[in-house]
């Protein structure tokens, strides 16, 4: 097939806009939409310092990528951080994928392990009685702890996520079937800020995980395509079948969903305050912001060390 806007060879079809794309004019439309979201939520000021979570993996190095090249016409600091959860056989693979990507591109760049700052790896949680099936839910608090106190240690502005648009379709998607709207309230915006927390960016949210994997091949960044061994335990798993489902027979099912959730995040959010006072707390143990006495990554140590 041939490109929509120029006849040359298309490497692309998009879908939800009935479009073929050659890799020039893919490029330019991925590169508008990617400045376009950072514009539109006012993600990066001039002279900012941002810390960038790299795992290693397609999505996080292309936001490493792209980043840098808006630095070329925005000033402002990167500093990329790495957490290694400890998984072996998985994560010492990405890692040299993000240290390559960032000594390209000459980025600073910050490894932080869970062995050092939990003291066990993922895979030694994973070995205690009763975790096996839920190492998501003790990765996702310990990965959030990590990458909040590396980037605030390093004295950044803002910490850069490389959550796509599935993966924001996704949250919605669960946040809605788990019904936990304080959790939907603040995926874009906290509900309570603080000084100890670093605010969080998603310049690709409104990128689709396909175009992200073709827009690293086409650049030529190396990455590694492996999941993460234990995902297929995840409740995400099993929501973004039914995604991709519901995305190949409807195109643009993904662009609605994350675009209803801005339309309605106001209003979400301004009821929920209306209802009740959110106060922060800090937590009696590592004395970080809480929702509660001890925080959930205080009382999953302390539970891990139990067992």
């Amino acid at each position: 097939m041939f490109c929509s806007h120029c006849k040359q060879d298309a490497i692309i079809y998009l879908p939800y806009s009935k479009t073929h794309l050659c890799e020039k004019h893919f490029k330019e439309m991925f590169d508008k939409r990617f400045r376009a979201t950072i514009r539109e939520f006012g993600m990066i000021k001039k002279g900012e310092r941002i810390a960038i979570g790299v795992s290693g993996g397609k999505d996080s190095c292309v936001l490493l990528y792209s980043l840098a090249k808006l630095r070329e016409v925005l000033p402002f600091e990167i500093v990329a951080i790495t957490i290694n959860e400890g998984i072996e056989g998985y994560r010492n693979k990405t890692l040299e994928f993000a240290k390559q990507e960032c000594e390209k591109l000459g980025i600073e760049h910050h490894t932080f392990s869970y062995k050092k700052e939990v003291g066990m790896t993922l895979d030694e949680i994973m070995k205690k009685k009763g975790t096996e099936e839920i190492p998501c839910s003790y990765c996702g608090v310990m990965r959030r702890r990590l990458l909040n106190n590396a980037a605030r240690d390093l004295n950044a502005d803002k910490l850069a996520l490389g959550h796509n648009l599935d993966d924001i379709a996704q949250t919605v998607f669960m946040n809605i079937m788990r019904n936990e709207p304080l959790r939907l309230a603040r995926l874009n915006e906290p509900l309570v800020e603080d000084d100890k927390f670093v605010p969080r960016i998603r310049p690709l949210m409104r990128a689709p995980e396909k175009e992200i994997a073709i827009y690293a091949l086409v650049n030529g960044i190396e990455i590694d395509f492996q999941e993460c061994p234990y995902a297929k335990h995840a409740f995400r798993a099993h929501i973004r079948e039914q995604l991709n489902e519901t995305e190949e027979k409807y195109p643009g099912t993904k662009f609605k969903i994350v675009n209803s959730f801005f339309a309605i995040e106001k209003a979400l959010r301004k009821g929920l305050q209306g209802e009740e006072k959110f106060e922060m707390k800090y937590c009696k143990q590592c004395k970080e912001p809480s929702a509660n006495d001890v925080c959930v990554f205080c009382g999953m140590v302390e539970q891990l060390q139990a067992i």
